[in-house]
């Protein structure tokens, strides 16, 4: 009984194949009720509602920070930009001295701490994952083993003073020169997606190791450095601890992270900034204005680098994650 149920089911899409092929080879298409699935339905609108929840807190504070101050009050819900839109803030903090300041400070410390990262955590890992060399398994156990212990916030301050980095710019860049949570990502890519066969060709053609890391490694993790790079990148220019702790009495020194949360939580930053404002001949800034587009201006950068790398973002998040 079973095998005259499979030789009818054979005949029948047999028979369909046929009828396929009679109609010119092209199978028939089903009709759209006949393909409408309300699971789809449903992740498709959790999916808009996620998307949704995410992006309007962002929209609301742009919106707010292009927004007059009285209509602001009046109107505290806001989807749509004004008619008029107010640039006062923004004028405020690109003619405020310690905003400018604190731009270039953290431009230039995301740039040097994001290219030394990949450059130092990049060499550790690829020497790393050549475990045929003796004593690569020790050293990784030692670097691995700071992930999860370390000698804690007052020895590592004496070091820095007895090194004479405390208070100086090197301090917020050269410690986060080797991140172990991609060390162990670059790693695992080196050992495992790593292209072997064109190593030793290589090594056959004469390139000495240096030379094959710079020439025929590097270009092909460019999708691999790309996704790490944006995530450092967002490190360096997220982290105001560095400076809270370490800094904190050079003023020259303050990143733009540690402008924001001052601006967000300390009122006598926010005097400060409306008094520098005033100075060069603006009004009176309200605070809530300017704390958005304070807001803003911290992401923009971050907006604004991530679709050139968007295409190397998605492969090269996943490589090295997995062992072929």
């Amino acid at each position: 009984m079973t095998t005259s149920l499979i030789r009818t089911v054979r005949s029948s899409k047999a028979n369909r194949l046929l009828r396929e092929q009679a109609l010119g080879g092209k199978p028939r298409k089903r009709a759209w009720w006949r393909r409408f699935n309300w699971f789809d339905v449903l992740v498709l609108l959790l999916t808009v509602t996620f998307a949704l929840i995410c992006f309007y807190p962002m929209w609301y504070v742009f919106v707010a920070s292009i927004t007059p101050y009285d209509d602001f009050i009046r109107d505290k819900i806001m989807f749509l930009p004004p008619a008029d839109p107010d640039f006062q803030y923004y004028k405020a903090i690109f003619s405020t001295p310690v905003f400018a300041q604190s731009l270039f400070i953290s431009v230039i410390k995301t740039v040097l701490g994001t290219v030394l990262s990949l450059l130092i955590t990049s060499m550790m890992a690829y020497a790393v994952s050549k475990v045929h060399v003796k004593g690569m398994k020790v050293i990784n156990a030692l670097v691995v083993f700071n992930l999860f212990f370390t000698g804690g916030l007052i020895p590592e301050y004496m070091l820095y003073n007895d090194i004479g980095m405390l208070r100086t710019f090197w301090v917020m860049v050269i410690p986060g020169a080797l991140n172990i949570v991609y060390y162990i990502i670059m790693r695992n890519y080196f050992s495992y997606a790593s292209s072997k066969e064109l190593e030793e060709a290589a090594r056959i053609d004469g390139a000495n190791e240096v030379r094959l890391f710079f020439m025929i490694v590097m270009p092909l993790a460019r999708p691999m450095l790309a996704a790490v790079g944006l995530f450092i990148a967002v490190i360096h220019w997220n982290d105001y601890y560095s400076y809270m702790m370490f800094v904190s009495n050079q003023p020259d020194l303050q990143p733009f992270a540690w402008i924001l949360r001052r601006t967000l939580v300390d009122p006598s930053m926010m005097n400060q900034v409306r008094n520098e404002a005033m100075a060069v001949g603006m009004p009176a800034i309200p605070p809530i204005g300017l704390r958005m587009a304070t807001i803003i201006v911290a992401l923009l950068p971050i907006l604004m680098v991530y679709p050139f790398l968007q295409k190397h973002f998605a492969k090269g998040i996943l490589i090295g994650a997995v062992k072929e």
